[in-house]
């Protein structure tokens, strides 16, 4: 399928990309892809953000909207799409010759076959026009590092107040409640670190479905989104680019999250993201180096567990009065749809697949926040095959495989996740490992649980 980003209302498309489904960016008019993070860099005082920025930026959020709005379901195996798209961008002669690292970085994410084109464009998206009356002041702070308001990201922040740092902390609210939860999760930082600076800066983004030039719009959505993380980091880069060239940009998510090793034979991590695997941000870093951008991106949890990342700040008072109120799980809206469920949402099911990964890392916490004691021989007795009860199945076949390979095997499914050096596949075995052990601590508790995994 083939797409053209039109950004402020530039010249449709001709010849031979005539038949392409238009996704509309601009600030003017209708759009089909919208962001707030416009008024972000406004309110930092810039009439418009460096160009280099401004198109990567552009980039991510395009990435994001066609992983979006375009269904898995219309493909031949239902899964891997092939993806044509040409984009705006102002720096023209940077980013020509960056096509095939792009497509192969791209495919790794998302799962799918891109081809990448640039076409060269003078309009800005970030240039505003009306008089400043908010001022967002973030010159005292010396990092930025990505806020999703989940347990990873919390400990990510209290671990650079902890070391000292004053970091702006960006977040992506993808749901109405989550920013209001973000900021008071700052304001409790704020209290805590009184002598660091500590900032937040929330932004949205969404897409409506784009059309052709006979008016015909493309049907369906997807809903595996992996390219919102990649959006989420261009955000992040964004905001370090307009404060510093070299300003670091964090990203906090442990280790076995970011290997993304299929948890069966059966499942390719098909709805896992792929944004802090190494082999992603080795890729993304190689075309950031070839463009100029120098900010480097940071994630000094890669090479360990949802546990130790727990354990090595769970008696910091930071630590102590939010965790439970963080969010890792991946349909937390569902409480909507619950009788006086809009009271209660955001909240962690506790059934899905992060949430289980929270659970084993949360053992020593006894933290009991969850609407289901979904490690239980209980759970998968009420809900037996349904898709409720999906990725526990799936977790309890991996802790089972897990007791039967050697450490050979295991290191053969951690190149198979993504090319990685030797070094790097040892330390992603020790992580591993320690995982698994995390996981059948957790479902131990309950006997006839243990003696399902031990088979």
């Amino acid at each position: 399928m083939r797409f053209w980003i039109d950004k402020e209302n530039e010249t449709l498309p001709k010849d031979e990309w005539k038949d392409a489904y238009i996704f509309s960016l601009t600030k003017k008019g209708y759009s089909t892809i919208f962001s707030s993070i416009t008024k972000t860099w406004y309110w930092m005082d810039c009439m418009s953000i460096p160009e280099i920025y401004e198109d990567l930026f552009v980039i991510g959020i395009s990435v994001f909207a066609l992983d979006k709005r375009i269904s898995r379901r219309k493909f031949t195996d239902c899964w891997t799409r092939d993806i044509s798209v040409s984009i705006p961008v102002l720096e023209i002669d940077k980013w020509l010759g960056t096509e095939k690292k792009w497509n192969s970085v791209l495919a790794f994410l998302t799962g799918d076959n891109w081809d990448i084109s640039f076409r060269e464009c003078k309009k800005l998206f970030s240039q505003s026009e009306n008089p400043n009356r908010n001022h967002l002041k973030l010159d005292e702070c010396d990092c930025v590092s990505l806020f999703s308001g989940g347990l990873d990201s919390y400990c990510g922040a209290i671990r650079l107040l902890e070391e000292g740092k004053s970091p702006c902390l960006v977040g992506h609210n993808e749901y109405p409640k989550l920013k209001a939860k973000q900021e008071c999760f700052v304001e409790s930082f704020q209290e805590i670190y009184k002598e660091q600076k500590v900032k937040f800066v929330g932004f949205s983004a969404n897409s409506r479905a784009p059309r052709n030039l006979n008016g015909e719009f493309l049907e369906g959505t997807e809903n595996t989104s992996r390219g919102r993380s990649l959006l989420f980091l261009c955000a992040g880069l964004s905001i370090a680019g307009i404060l510093d060239k070299n300003m670091p940009v964090y990203i906090p998510e442990n280790g076995f999250i970011g290997l993304n090793i299929p948890l069966t034979n059966g499942r390719k991590g098909t709805c896992s993201t792929r944004t802090t695997h190494p082999y992603f941000l080795n890729g993304f870093q190689d075309i950031l180096d070839g463009v100029g951008i120098e900010n480097p991106i940071i994630n000094f949890f890669a090479y360990n567990t949802k546990r130790e990342i727990v354990n090595s700040i769970k008696d910091k008072p930071a630590f102590i009065k939010h965790y439970k109120d963080t969010i890792s799980c991946s349909h937390p809206c569902l409480a909507r749809y619950r009788e006086k469920g809009y009271n209660e949402y955001p909240v962690n099911c506790g059934y899905c697949y992060p949430c289980l990964i929270r659970k084993s890392s949360l053992i020593d916490t006894k933290d009991d926040k969850y609407s289901y004691i979904a490690e239980t021989k209980e759970f998968l007795d009420e809900f037996g095959e349904s898709e409720k009860a999906s990725d526990l199945r799936a977790v309890v076949s991996s802790v089972y495989r897990y007791k039967s390979i050697d450490d050979e095997q295991i290191k053969r499914m951690i190149r198979l996740a993504g090319h990685l050096d030797e070094s790097a596949v040892h330390k992603f075995l020790q992580v591993y490992k320690s995982t698994m052990h995390d996981l059948e601590e957790l479902f131990s508790a309950d006997e006839r649980m243990k003696k399902l995994i031990e088979g």
